[in-house]
């Protein structure tokens, strides 16, 4: 029985770490690529825009991939932003801004102090062939927002989801 109850544990686990693959590995249409983007504000505590979902589908994402980098380090917080593939097609995709910390605790402190802003939203997205996004926004006590840009012309692209 151990033994049963240990391997379901496993299996669920490791199904709850597996991720939507924006471009399936047999897909040969037209892609564009779309980058999460933020900045460092000091070795443990960072501002994060990402990417978080496709068609209501998770994929990997800065806040996931900064979380993987910085175990097992404290409080420090190695910031990851990743860069993907995506289909040249229309989608709703849900996009996140918000403060990211090297430990929970530092995040609670943070909120309790009012230092740590966050935003999120689903907005229509029409990905074009051979186009470059990023994922930008801003977090001040005053106004949180994110949207995806178009890197050549800097302009958004999507609706500017604020709070």
């Amino acid at each position: 029985m151990r033994k049963l109850i240990a391997a379901l544990a496993l299996s669920l686990g490791l199904g709850a770490c597996a991720t939507y693959e924006p471009v399936p590995k047999e897909y040969t249409g037209p892609t564009a690529s779309v980058t999460d983007t933020g900045t460092s504000e000091d070795g443990t505590k960072a501002r994060m825009f990402a990417l978080m979902a496709i068609d209501g589908n998770r994929i990997n994402n800065a806040f996931s991939a900064s979380a993987n980098a910085s175990y097992g380090r404290g409080a420090s917080l190695t910031t990851v932003y990743p860069e993907r593939k995506v289909q040249a097609r229309p989608m709703k995709v849900l996009i996140r801004g918000s403060h990211a910390t090297g430990a929970p605790i530092h995040a609670m402190a943070s909120q309790m102090a009012g230092t740590f802003f966050s935003v999120e939203g689903t907005v229509d997205f029409t990905a074009e062939a051979g186009r470059t996004y990023e994922v930008k926004g801003e977090l001040t006590k005053e106004k949180s927002s994110v949207w995806i840009e178009d890197t050549s012309t800097g302009k958004p692209v999507t609706a500017v989801i604020s709070k």
